[in-house]
């Protein structure tokens, strides 16, 4: 019987990977170590990565007391309303946590022989898949909670350390050049009518080189952000380069009309 893994244990935190190769011992292996692992613990279901194993598997009973498998399992589908749902988890141990749950799902799933299916279920049984369902994606039951709950529970329960915290850095670092940008564009204009805010004329140059130099900090701070908080999906890399490139292009034109002005 493998031991269940707790918060706060970093293996948690991993977003499993996909299974690929269905003939790998260690696929089968992993599920019957979850399935022992169930009945020892007396519980309804696992997803491989409580165990210490990042494989998106997630193995449960349904109402008939039979195993169920799921392989690269995923949300397909959402219906009904969300309600409010109080749960706890093998993981997070004696703590309830109240979240928004959909009260129907179809999850889309492959069994043991790669045959793809879908099972819809509703009530208790979707709201357990869908908790399930998150950890396979290195989810947590706080990761649902707003910020200041989310700060209450790390105040009472502690933090990894390097799970998500209530904001980011880099957002501050591009709200603040964001702010820098507006008040640089209203000077820009006001350089036509008034003598005080010429000095965005003058020192265009100076100005440009800081402004570009707070982007391209921006930009490695929130690399960094994104390799430390990999768990976190609103801290992901994906639009960096996007941002980055916008707000390039805007000291761009704003340094080329104060060449004009």
């Amino acid at each position: 019987m493998a031991k269940i893994l707790t918060y706060p244990d970093k293996t948690l935190l991993q977003i499993s990977g996909l299974v690929r190769d269905f003939n790998d011992i260690s696929v089968k292996e992993t599920i019957e170590e979850l399935k022992k692992t169930i009945e020892e613990n007396d519980i309804k279901g696992l997803s491989a990565i409580q165990i210490g194993i990042p494989k998106r598997i997630i193995v449960f009973k349904d109402k008939n007391q039979e195993f169920i498998t799921m392989i690269n399992p995923a949300i397909f589908g959402k219906s009904g309303k969300l309600i409010d749902s109080t749960e706890s988890d093998e993981s997070l141990p004696g703590i309830e946590i109240t979240v928004k749950r959909y009260d129907t799902i179809k999850v889309m799933y492959q069994d043991i022989d790669k045959n793809d299916r879908f099972l819809t279920v509703s009530g208790d049984e979707a709201i357990f898949l869908q908790r399930k369902i998150d950890m396979a994606y290195g989810g947590y039951l706080f990761d649902k909670l707003d910020k200041k709950k989310q700060k209450e529970f790390f105040k009472q329960y502690g933090s990894y350390g390097d799970t998500c915290p209530s904001y980011f850095v880099k957002d501050k670092i591009i709200k603040a050049l964001r702010y820098t940008l507006t008040l640089h564009a209203v000077l820009l204009i006001a350089s036509l009518f008034f003598q005080f805010a010429k000095f965005v004329i003058t020192y265009k140059t100076p100005i440009f080189v800081v402004e570009f130099i707070w982007v391209i900090f921006y930009a490695l701070y929130a690399k960094y952000e994104t390799r430390k908080y990999k768990n976190c999906t609103s801290c992901q890399g994906a639009n960096i380069f996007g941002t980055s490139a916008i707000y390039l292009t805007i000291i761009f034109t704003i340094y080329i009309i104060a060449l004009f002005l």
